[in-house]
């Protein structure tokens, strides 16, 4: 069980670049054969036969995640995730995961901002008891206050280890904080103490009731798997289950931001570390030319895919003043994210010096045209990376369900390639000049005047 977490930046990028990676290889693969459903009850299924191996992984993503909460009310939807595991009178107690374990399988869950996703991975012959156990659990969770009180002094303790004790955490945390005024992004998924202090049983159980239904799930199974028999297995488990009416969701639209937010941290015995975020638009933005988010993907690569990136041949290798160097871009967000670059001075370095150097590198990317031989590197640096990731069959399950549940259609998939491909050096520029400019940018610094 976790969130989408705050306290490794560099995982936190690769998952992006895993998904971009993922995309190519469902679009690349020639063997590969979907199908997709709505039952009658507005549950979505897609399907995914791939038969290298008698294995399938069996998902279920619910359209709700930290971006749907309110003030005073975070961390609902990460905390009822943990509560997920706490048993239904059919299958008290922690008898789902006793049996998923005893079939050979594993399962485990994830909340991110925009989703909330459940998984079983295990042998195909055993695929009716995971869509049986997940089935079960979509509307017969029991949300007992016992057990929701030692929950909730786990997930606090998770908050103290994965933040609260990490400069990093802490870093990424105020990021999105003081980056965001009215964003729903402004709050973190794992939910602020305070109002982790707060919650009660009943919120959880009000959070499961006004959520989680077929309409605002979508299934995800890929493996071995036989479609019209595994139809037949997810309209007898899910078919008869009701639909609730889901609220509408509030479009919290960010307002102006005047110029550059600057924030400094002080952690007393922490290293020094940097991270900022500039403002862009996801695929689901309005008013914007879908090309600027395929060019900002491959600028992110530019940035630091490879050791010959520019953000690892000036900071790392040439000037020697950082020890590690990343940037991030998500594109497949329900609203607008951050572009995303992180820097950790080696110890001795001030984090002036490495704003002087990055302003460079902007600069230098928002006045001069990147060369072809670069951009075709990055775009075979991405293309080739996918050779790594296509074997994994809940890596396929997360790209289809992440995709339909943030940008609401799979087609996306296959032009993603295409997509990439087509990015020009102008492109690259304009985005560049567009979206890394000061009204678009918050910087967070810890420790900054350490020597």
């Amino acid at each position: 069980m976790s969130f989408i977490n705050n306290i490794n930046i560099l995982k936190y990028f690769l998952i992006f670049k895993i998904f971009a990676i993922l995309i190519l290889s469902i679009s690349f693969d020639a063997r590969a054969e979907i199908m997709e459903r709505t039952l009658e009850n507005g549950l979505h299924v897609i399907l995914k036969k791939d038969a290298r191996a008698p294995v399938v992984t069996s998902h279920i993503w619910y359209k709700i995640g930290s971006a749907d909460e309110v003030s005073g009310k975070t961390g609902l939807s990460h905390a009822l995730e943990h509560m997920m595991f706490k048993g239904t009178k059919n299958n008290p107690g922690g008898v789902f995961s006793e049996i998923i374990a005893k079939l050979g399988g594993k399962e485990n869950a994830f909340t991110s901002k925009d989703y909330t996703a459940y998984y079983q991975t295990l042998p195909s012959q055993h695929l009716e008891h995971a869509i049986k156990l997940e089935s079960d659990r979509m509307s017969n969770l029991v949300v007992s206050k016992e057990d929701f009180l030692k929950e909730i002094e786990v997930i606090k303790e998770e908050r103290r280890l994965r933040t609260d004790d990490q400069s990093e955490g802490i870093a990424y945390e105020q990021l999105y904080a003081s980056a965001y005024t009215n964003s729903s992004y402004h709050d973190p998924i794992i939910g602020w103490m305070e109002d982790l202090n707060n919650m009660t049983e009943n919120d959880i159980s009000d959070w499961y009731e006004n959520w989680y239904a077929p309409n605002n799930a979508t299934a995800v199974i890929v493996g071995d798997i036989d479609f019209d028999k595994t139809m037949t297995l997810v309209e007898k488990y899910y078919g008869g289950k009701k639909a609730v009416k889901i609220k509408d969701r509030i479009n919290r639209s960010e307002p102006f931001q005047f110029g550059e937010k600057n924030v400094s941290i002080e952690i007393k015995d922490k290293p020094t570390y940097l991270i900022m975020g500039y403002k862009v638009p996801s695929l689901n933005a309005k008013n914007v030319e879908k090309w600027e988010c395929y060019a900002l993907s491959v600028l992110s690569g530019i940035l630091s895919s490879g050791q010959n990136s520019r953000l690892q041949k000036v900071l790392i290798r040439e000037k020697k003043i950082a020890s590690y160097a990343d940037s991030g871009y998500y594109m497949f967000s329900r609203n607008n994210p951050l572009f995303l670059i992180d820097v950790n001075p080696i110890v001795g370095k001030k984090i002036s010096r490495i704003e002087v150097e990055l302003d460079k590198i902007v600069k230098e990317l928002k006045t001069k045209l990147v060369s072809q031989k670069e951009l075709d590197r990055i775009k075979a640096q991405v293309l080739a990376s996918e050779v790594y990731q296509r074997d994994s069959i809940d890596y396929q399950a997360r790209v289809l369900g992440m995709v339909k549940t943030s940008i609401g259609d799979t087609k996306i998939i296959e032009k993603y390639t295409e997509s990439i491909a087509s990015v020009t050096a102008k492109q690259v520029r304009e985005v560049a000049r567009k979206y890394l400019v000061p009204n678009l940018k918050t910087v967070v610094k810890v420790n900054e005047n350490i020597q």
